[in-house]
Order: C-alpha cells, then sequence, then structure tokens
C-alpha cells in the first residue's frame, strides 16, 4: 500500500537511468501511459531527456508543446512531476524529449516490493535440468521479489527450492527461475497455496519486474 507522499528537491530523486512512465491524458490522439527512462540530465540548463516513449514496442515521439505527467520509480519510491514536452530533438546520436527540469518532485513511499493480484498460469520444476518433470500452477498475487501460488497437483515444503517459467507479458517472463518456498497455507478446495521467494534475480531482470509492477499498479490505481 502506499505510504504518504511528500515534495522533495528533484536533483536528489532523479538519475541518469531511472525508468519512467510518461502519461497524457490533454491530448486525445496521444492519450494513455508510455514506458520511457531518463537519458541525460543538464543542470546547467535545467533540462531533463527522456527517451522517446513507447507503447508495445512502437515509439511515441511527443511534439513540443504537450503536457503530461511523469511517473518515475525505484525500489522504495514513485517520483512524479508534470511537465511540458519541448519537442524531439537528436543528442549524442539518440533521439530524445527535453523538458524543464522540475525544482520538486512529488515523492511516494513503497513498500519495498509492492504485491499486486494477478491471476496467470505457469509451470515450475524440482531442478533446472532440462528434461525435468513440470508442475502447473495459478498465480494469485505477485511482487518483484516473490509470489503466491496455487499448485493442485504436486506438495511442497518449507525452503524446498523450485524453478519458474511464466510469462508475465509479451515482453517479461521468468525462464526456470530460480525460487524458494518461503510460506505454506492452508490447503483451499483448487489446491495448496504457497508463497514464493525468487533467488538470485538479475538487476535487468528486478528492474524489468518492478516496471511491470508499478504499470500495473497505477493501472488499478485509474480503474478505482
Amino acid at each position: 500500500m502506499m505510504a504518504y507522499v511528500e515534495l522533495i528537491d528533484a536533483q536528489k530523486a532523479l538519475k541518469i537511468g531511472i525508468p519512467a512512465l510518461v502519461r497524457i491524458t490533454m491530448v486525445k490522439e496521444l492519450e494513455g501511459e508510455y514506458k520511457s527512462n531518463v537519458v541525460d540530465i543538464d543542470l546547467e540548463k535545467r533540462i531533463l531527456f527522456l527517451s522517446i516513449p513507447s507503447y508495445k514496442g512502437r515509439f511515441i515521439p511527443i511534439p513540443k508543446g504537450v503536457r503530461m505527467t511523469v511517473n518515475l520509480f525505484d525500489r522504495s519510491s514513485i517520483y512524479e512531476f508534470d511537465t511540458i514536452s519541448l519537442g524531439v530533438i537528436k543528442r549524442d546520436n539518440i533521439y530524445v524529449i527535453p523538458v524543464p527540469f522540475p525544482e520538486t518532485v512529488r515523492k511516494t513511499e513503497r513498500r519495498k516490493f509492492v504485491r499486486i493480484p494477478l491471476y496467470l498460469e505457469g509451470r515450475f520444476y524440482l531442478s533446472d535440468e532440462p528434461d525435468a518433470e513440470s508442475y502447473a500452477f495459478t498465480t494469485r498475487n505477485i511482487s518483484a521479489g516473490g509470489m503466491m501460488m496455487v499448485v493442485t497437483k504436486k506438495y511442497l515444503k518449507m525452503g524446498d527450492i523450485i524453478y519458474i517459467d511464466l510469462k508475465l507479458d509479451n515482453e517479461l517472463s521468468l525462464n526456470k527461475q530460480k525460487s524458494k518456498i518461503v510460506r505454506q497455507d492452508e490447503q483451499i478446495e483448487e489446491g495448496f497455496m504457497y508463497g514464493v521467494q525468487f533467488l538470485d534475480v538479475p538487476p535487468a531482470l528486478e528492474k524489468a519486474l518492478v516496471r511491470f509492477i508499478f504499470q500495473k499498479e497505477i493501472k488499478m490505481k485509474a480503474v478505482k
């Protein structure tokens, strides 16, 4: 759950490379949420450079003058500010969108790993050997650090190491992700419910998981 919001100095929060989500609501043709990230920062000119936002792999150039809200995030916080596109330019052979560097941003504290409800089917293995037998499961919720899953035909115990295959969307999947059973709930009608912790997650995958959860979280807030 969200904890609290405060205004902080933007220079303390906005760093090169931090993932971003650009949200446009004022221009009907561009209305939506798009992936981006901070490519560069020029503090002398007070300009922040965003990568060209994208949606399902398609780049969305934001014309000069379009107002938008930018959300940036790390493990523990979301940073948000309202801004305006200064057009599309080429900087160091990369097309970017410059926006005015804000004085302050709205910082929202989050739990280390926000957990969201999500129902997906996947497979797990008791070994990472190529010919290992797989077992079906269904997720109940997921975070960047783990998930709750329901298993119908295989009893597991606390401490068991398993390997997970799970497709989250067209761009993100867990492939034989090493994991550990850290919680065992009472048996329910659908089967056995287990809490799973992801182990040895590569930084790039963790970053992608945080981004995925964040986008789902924003969409759920919008529906409410």
